[in-house]
């Protein structure tokens, strides 16, 4: 099993680090460990105005394959300029399953990190930018 550890990842200039701190390690099975966005230019706000990711395991219901849940959300956050205060105006929120049978071989198995890297792919970013799939 992986250990808990912080998350760096590239901001969409391609360049800028973005850290992730990890804030709760997983408690077991369905209890998600939790990553969040606590550095650089979020550190003033709030913690619910910062970005969240969670990542939680467990079994499909015949126990034939584990799933891996994923959840991303990402506040807009706005400053009242009266009040100074911070508010939520909206949120991008990203979530999936990714479902590994346990009866494929490891190998096999282990190719998953294709479907990652395709989300990860310049055409597949850039679709998501911009609201729509290539046409």
């Amino acid at each position: 099993m992986p250990s808990m550890a912080s998350m760096t990842v590239k901001k969409a200039d391609g360049t800028t680090d973005i850290v992730y701190d990890s804030i709760t390690a997983s408690g077991g099975e369905s209890s998600p460990a939790v990553w969040r966005q606590d550095t650089g230019a979020v550190a003033g706000l709030p913690v619910g105005l910062r970005s969240l990711f969670k990542l939680q395991s467990k079994w499909n219901g015949p126990k034939t394959a584990r799933q891996l849940s994923f959840e991303f959300n990402q506040p807009y956050a706005v400053q009242d300029s009266t009040t100074t205060l911070y508010s939520a105006k909206d949120r991008v929120v990203m979530t999936g399953v990714i479902t590994l049978p346990q009866g494929i071989p490891s190998a096999n198995l282990n190719e998953v990190v294709q479907g990652l890297n395709l989300l990860a792919n310049a055409l597949v970013k850039s679709s998501a930018q911009a609201g729509y799939a290539p046409t």
